[in-house]
């Protein structure tokens, strides 16, 4: 439980360095944006399966992430099913510098009521799955959270960048 406390704490972090750093950020942005990229594409490689159940559940994290649109709660998922917790939770951790700097780009300050939606976001799987007797479903949740985590990439990929202004006529 402390580890995946410590892999939260990467996002207040990067908020944190974000708000010191403010002259620096623009010209980082890309990297910040480069990094949370793929620390996720090393989180889907590293869990994709090939399998009926894997797929089928890898859909409906793709719709659902469309609604939710916290990729917290996914992450919190893969770490409450993985067995080789510190490793997850150091890419958690990296994941979680970027994406906090970028919240703090987005925002222009610390968002604190999207960082405790977070929080609770993350720790609602890691306390429900706390059992091992819930691991008899473990391709479908990591299907779940896979699923979440691609569309969760695609929208750091759209989500962080300037949008264009279109003059009205």
């Amino acid at each position: 439980m402390i580890v995946s406390l410590i892999s939260f704490f990467g996002l207040i972090i990067g908020m944190i360095i974000a708000s010191k750093v403010k002259e620096e950020l623009e010209e980082g942005k890309k990297w910040f944006n480069l990094i949370a990229q793929l620390t996720l594409l090393v989180i889907i490689i590293m869990l994709f399966r090939f399998n009926f159940e894997f797929f089928i559940a890898l859909f409906i994290g793709l719709i659902l992430n469309y609604f939710i649109k916290k990729i917290y709660l996914f992450l919190g998922l893969v770490l409450a099913l993985v067995d080789d917790k510190l490793l997850f939770s150091v890419i958690i951790f990296i994941f979680g510098l970027a994406y906090g700097t970028l919240e703090y780009i987005k925002f222009k300050k610390i968002n604190y009521k999207i960082t405790i939606m977070n929080f609770i976001l993350f720790f609602i799987p890691i306390i429900l799955l706390f059992n091992k007797y819930t691991m008899i479903y473990n391709n479908v949740l990591t299907g779940f959270a896979i699923g979440g985590i691609i569309i969760g990439l695609l929208r750091i990929n759209t989500g962080f960048k300037k949008k264009k202004r279109t003059k009205r006529s």
